[in-house]
């Protein structure tokens, strides 16, 4: 057997398995997996700073929200507790609602990266859009709450900036389940996802009512009510697993 062996032909297919197992080809493979090791170092790095400068944004708007009512506070420090919500009872209820509309939100920006692994292409434009959102929000806030008349530009504004964060969250959601981003385990079965863009839908219903009936204002969010109802019934045919891994 061995005679047979020595007297085979050298062929080209010969020489690559014996090359590929030499030392250069061990050589090159293990270049080949440090570099595939430095760039998903690289993007675990750009994850995290991702999420880490979206909760520090987040952060600040919350703040930002409060600092107004803290110094409108300090200027009649020394009137009692009644004459100050009295006075700053609209810019509270403001505050209230901002605080609300971003928690929810953030909690659903959350929910959707806690189990990313590596970003995607395009994923930064579409976090920023939905941080635009995030910043504004608080502006008019004060525009609705502040004219008891239902301005029609004010509910505009402030319905198409809720509008802003829901379709930012929503492509990033579709960016990341096609690229196929999640932990093993973790990928959401993408059937029903297109469910989530409901509540997009209803938020344009409510945008579309606002400017038509001037005279709903912001209450044309009530629409969104809907979401819930709809999404369950879209979703009642959900197998267990689909159930485990549905992100928002």
């Amino acid at each position: 057997m061995l005679q047979r062996a020595a007297n085979r032909p050298l062929t080209d297919e010969t020489v690559e398995s014996v090359g590929s197992v030499g030392p250069q080809g061990r050589g090159s493979g293990r270049r080949e997996s440090g570099r595939r090791e430095l760039e998903r170092t690289r993007s675990e790095r750009d994850l995290r700073r991702l999420v880490t400068f979206t909760d520090a944004v987040v952060a600040i708007a919350i703040t930002l929200i409060v600092l107004p009512l803290v110094e409108s506070a300090r200027e009649l420090e020394t009137q009692p507790a009644i004459a100050y919500l009295q006075s700053d009872a609209l810019n509270i209820m403001a505050a209230a609602l901002s605080f609300i509309v971003i928690a929810t939100f953030w909690k659903q920006h959350h929910r959707l990266y806690i189990h990313v692994e590596v970003p995607t292409r395009g994923l930064v434009n579409a976090n920023l859009l939905w941080v635009a959102g995030i910043i504004f929000l608080p502006v008019p806030s004060v525009l609705i709450l502040g004219n008891p008349d239902a301005d029609t530009l004010g509910s505009a504004i402030y319905i198409f900036t809720i509008l802003l964060s829901q379709v930012g969250v929503r492509i990033q959601e579709f960016l990341l389940v096609r690229a196929n981003c999640f932990e093993p385990g973790y990928a959401p079965v993408a059937r029903h996802l297109w469910a989530h863009w409901i509540t997009v839908a209803l938020t344009v219903g409510a945008l579309a009512l606002s400017i038509l009936f001037p005279s709903l204002g912001p209450t044309s969010l009530v629409l969104l009510l809907l979401a819930r109802p709809i999404n369950w019934a879209v979703r009642r045919g959900e197998s267990r697993v689909e159930r485990e891994r549905r992100i928002l």
